[in-house]
């Protein structure tokens, strides 16, 4: 009787390799071509279909669908120890990225609309639930085929030959495993508590470094500091030509209208904890001027007794708020950045859409916190800004009102002239470098026009950004830096800072390798903790509660609140 050729059994193999190899797509090197080399997992787990089947071991049902649970865990795995490095320039940590589970789940039930997130996650399910049927259908069908003995000895003979031609020839199959990632991993959460104990003496090493006496911050001089933190405004928009060519026209704009409206500026780069995400970490960092850069320091700070920024000025006489519109849910971590005032989505009385990932849009969060906390205010302020607009996947840009008093209680952006949405290529997860550079545009020229309007006096402006945009958008292996700026109408504030290799204006020229973002604090504490400014006359300058909140208050009428750009 002729033999047929088992091409059920040859199917089921190639399809189990060519899933295990789907991962290898996001690699950087090797094409689509890296797709068709054998993978290791695939081998083995047919390995184990075929030996179970030469031994004649019953309930196969049982032990297909325990492969199938294994081959669901290697292949999610894999595409994240692939996907995590492409988004934030880092390798997939295990033992910290699975607690980011719950936040991503809660982030994304927040910011998307009910009727996407939740057939969405029906159809995530669902995927899920099909690859595990398909894992566990091929290995039944391979359990088949390895009945016949020829098969058997057909495949054993094949993995021989491919364990010849990585030993002979120039061809490498063993790299085609996640084994040697998934040990390492492994490894780290066996050995949890030596992880964490690193960590804690590292962390207990810096705070010993920037413990440190701290005389109040009088050379402020009772002058307001606005703190604003802008998402994904990174070191490439100024290093790669494809972004600055298309930035300058703004950034040529925004410093020459401040300087005309009497602002000076001091530029620097320095190295973020983060990159395409993890803001919370680069925050941190520059809140306590501590190196938060991972999730095991983060909750170690949040135990610590550090005194991070808004404490200092607290301890003077400020009044200290953060306004933090993309914090949708409850965070009880927020008590330890010691802010009188916080401001989260739902304390913003926000009227208008829920814009997804940036949930309202930054001219209303400045507008909001103006009318509730700088118009009026009867004692200095130091306010915290997390700007939000400029997030992933950059392809939502809001209108920005010349006469903010449209604003109103956001309302407006309901109207179809109120934001443009980008279109996404095909295979791509952003609107690309024209949207980044587009809405990172509509955040210079915001804080251009909110500065010119509504800074009264002689505050101290800290804009800086959080991390790099996602190595989509930056390319890959770039640096983790990102720019800060110091804008004021009083130049004596700057002087310190210009001292420590700031550039002079809006564009900082520091060559790489960059100082990390946790220097910062630790530098401003100690420029505005002498009381002696290093140049200019102070004379004018209203001192806190002698008439400068009047002043302010009622210096910037509606009318000043217009202007006439669009």
């Amino acid at each position: 009787m002729k033999r047929r050729f088992p091409w059920a059994l040859v199917a089921a193999l190639l399809l189990l390799s060519l899933l295990f190899r789907v991962p290898s797509l996001f690699a950087e090197v090797g094409g689509i071509g890296r797709i068709f080399s054998p993978s290791i997992d695939a081998a083995v787990l047919a390995l184990a279909v075929c030996l179970y089947a030469w031994i004649g071991l019953s309930g196969i049902a049982v032990f297909a669908g325990f492969l199938a649970a294994v081959g669901l865990t290697v292949l999610s795995f894999q595409t994240a120890d692939a996907v995590i490095p492409l988004f934030f320039n880092r390798p997939f940590e295990l033992f910290t990225d699975i607690t980011y589970i719950p936040d991503l789940y809660a982030l994304l039930r927040d910011t998307m609309s009910g009727w996407l997130f939740y057939p969405g996650l029906l159809v995530v399910a669902a995927a899920l639930a099909g690859v595990v049927f398909g894992l566990y259908t091929v290995f039944r069908v391979l359990h088949r085929g390895f009945q016949d003995r020829i098969h058997r000895y057909g495949f054993l003979l094949l993995l021989a030959l491919f364990v010849m031609l990585d030993l002979l020839t120039p061809f490498r199959f063993v790299a085609n495993t996640a084994a040697p990632r998934m040990t390492e991993e492994l490894i780290k959460i066996v050995h949890k508590e030596v992880y964490v104990q690193e960590q804690r003496e590292v962390f207990s090493r810096q705070v010993q470094q920037s413990n440190r006496e701290m005389q109040p911050l009088e050379a402020l001089d009772g002058q307001d500091v606005y703190l604003l933190i802008l998402e994904s405004y990174g070191y490439t928009l100024y290093s790669e030509p494809v972004h600055y060519t298309m930035i300058q026209p703004e950034l040529r704009d925004f410093g020459a209208q401040l300087e005309q409206a009497g602002f000076h500026i001091a530029s620097t780069f320095l190295t973020s904890t983060a990159f395409g995400g993890n803001s919370w970490l680069a925050d941190s960092t520059l809140a306590t001027g501590v190196r938060i850069d991972n999730e095991a320091t983060y909750e170690l700070l949040l135990e610590s007794d550090v005194k991070p920024i808004a404490q200092f000025f607290n301890e003077i006489g400020y009044r200290t708020v953060v306004a933090m519109p993309a914090t949708t849910y409850a965070w009880p971590e927020g008590e330890y950045y010691r802010f009188a005032q916080k401001y989260y989505y739902n304390d913003f009385d926000y009227k208008g859409p829920n814009l997804k990932w940036a949930p309202m849009t930054d001219q209303y969060v400045l507008d909001f916190i103006y009318r509730n906390e700088v118009q009026g205010a009867r004692q200095p302020l130091f306010i915290q800004y997390v700007m939000v607009s400029s997030h992933y996947p950059f392809n939502m840009i809001p209108r920005f009102f010349g006469d903010w008093s449209d604003i109103g209680d956001g309302s407006i952006y309901h109207r179809d002239d109120s934001i443009t949405i980008l279109p996404i290529r095909p295979g791509s997860q952003t609107a690309g470098p024209e949207g980044y550079v587009t809405i990172m545009a509509y955040e210079l020229k915001l804080i251009r026009e909110y500065l010119k309007t509504f800074v009264a006096e002689d505050a101290l402006v800290i804009m800086v950004g959080d991390h790099q945009p996602y190595s989509g958008i930056t390319g890959k292996n770039k640096p983790w830096s990102v720019p800060l700026h110091l804008i004021s109408r009083r130049s004596e504030f700057l002087v310190p800072f210009l001292a420590r290799g700031y550039s002079a204006g809006l564009i900082p020229r520091q060559e790489l390798p960059h100082a990390g973002l946790e220097t910062f604090l630790p530098s401003f504490l100690e420029s505005f903790s002498s009381g002696e400014l290093p140049a200019g006359d102070r004379s004018a300058t209203q001192k806190p509660n002698s008439g400068a909140s009047d002043k302010r208050a009622d210096g910037i009428s509606a009318e000043n609140r217009k202007n006439t750009t669009n």
